[in-house]
């Protein structure tokens, strides 16, 4: 039996994955789910607004999302992942 969540997130795009990550700083216990089964493999943005960037600083991930991307090693980020 699994142990009992705190909050349920329903989708895993750049909201939900932002409020997992929020969540996950707070100690909550939770979980993801999505429609889709699969992360889309299509480009949806060439770039990253500064401001964007202003707000994943707190998640401590903005120095290598840059670095990624100036490197050309840009696959995929996300709150918990990044390259």
């Amino acid at each position: 039996m699994t142990p009992p969540l705190d909050v349920l997130v329903v989708g895993a795009g750049p909201t939900g994955l932002a409020l997992a990550a929020q969540l996950r700083t707070y100690g909550a216990s939770f979980r993801i789910v999505d429609r889709s089964l699969d992360r889309v493999h299509e480009s949806r943005a060439l770039g990253i607004q500064p401001r964007t960037l202003e707000a994943l600083a707190g998640f401590g991930v903005t120095d290598k999302l840059v670095s990624c991307a100036s490197n050309g090693e840009f696959k995929f980020v996300s709150p918990f992942v990044v390259c």
